[in-house]
């Protein structure tokens, strides 16, 4: 649902990012920007420990 379904629905509705915890042992966040053909590609991942030391905006271009 999360990888699929959601995606598609996100960039429909054209949300310029997204960020995905994954519950693997180091918790990883991805980040997700949409590209100019509509899909998403990824930004960046690290794990949620460091990420959560940081501002969101930290990790945006421009």
């Amino acid at each position: 649902m999360d990888s699929v379904t959601k995606v598609r629905e996100y960039a429909s509705a054209g949300i310029p990012r997204y960020w995905v915890v994954d519950r693997d042992g180091p918790q990883t966040v991805t980040l997700h920007e949409l590209t100019g053909d509509g899909r998403y590609a990824e930004h960046a991942r690290m794990p949620l420990a460091w990420l959560l030391q940081t501002a969101p905006a930290d990790h945006l271009d421009g």
